[in-house]
């Protein structure tokens, strides 16, 4: 991953991005959220699953080799942000990114090779709860971050929201392609977690938390 320079030249007043609701929600402002200054350029990216567990993984090719990897970024995912977040708050721009996909030759969104089974020089794992998605064009980005699990059991503990901190992670940049074929294979899983997900409504100390993006006018 590469690092962003420190920005030193002015500054700034930087409102805190998140309010809690009166149900005990943590909403969050995402223009007001600090853009992660770690960078990660990937060529490929695909999903893992078993019950409980997810992992959003992103490659860099090796160009001098095939069928290997560089680098590998493993970022795993609570099984309920993934589908109450990453899902559930994308359901409109997955679509508008399909369409746009699809005014372009078919060879653009061919499947990739098996690339989860290549071998990779370096490896980076880090623990993820919500994202930021967007694209331009054929360029597309994901902006991780986590609000740390410590600061939400105080909440939900009444600690007060002083702990809700949120951690700017990494910044996955990729081809619009690639995030559409990430996403499809996101689909399924979600399908499946969502077969043994327990039911809303737990006791606050049994920490289900939901983070929603706070819609703005």
């Amino acid at each position: 991953m590469e690092r962003r320079p420190a920005d030193r030249t002015e500054s700034r007043l930087v409102e805190d991005p998140i309010t809690v609701g009166l149900d005990k929600s943590i909403n969050i402002d995402l223009t007001r959220v600090v853009a992660p200054a770690n960078i990660y350029d990937a060529d490929v990216a695909w999903v893992t699953h078993q019950p409980g567990r997810v992992s959003l993984f992103f490659g860099k090719r090796d160009l001098d080799q095939e069928a290997r990897l560089r680098t590998r970024l493993e970022l795993r995912y609570p099984a309920e942000n993934l589908v109450h977040h990453f899902w559930s708050n994308s359901r409109g721009f997955h679509e508008r990114l399909r369409a746009f996909v699809s005014l372009w030759p078919e060879s653009a969104n061919t499947a990739q090779a098996p690339v989860a089974k290549w071998e990779a020089d370096k490896d980076h794992s880090e623990w993820v709860n919500f994202e930021a998605i967007a694209h331009a064009g054929t360029e597309a980005t994901l902006d991780f971050y986590s609000i740390p699990a410590v600061g939400i059991a105080r909440f939900r503990r009444g600690g007060g929201s002083a702990s809700l901190t949120i951690v700017p992670v990494v910044r996955v940049n990729l081809t619009a392609f690639e995030l559409l074929r990430l996403m499809d294979a996101v689909e399924p899983v979600v399908k499946e977690i969502e077969g043994y997900l327990p039911k809303k409504g737990l006791p606050p100390d049994e920490g289900e938390i939901v983070v929603e993006e706070q819609k703005n006018a």
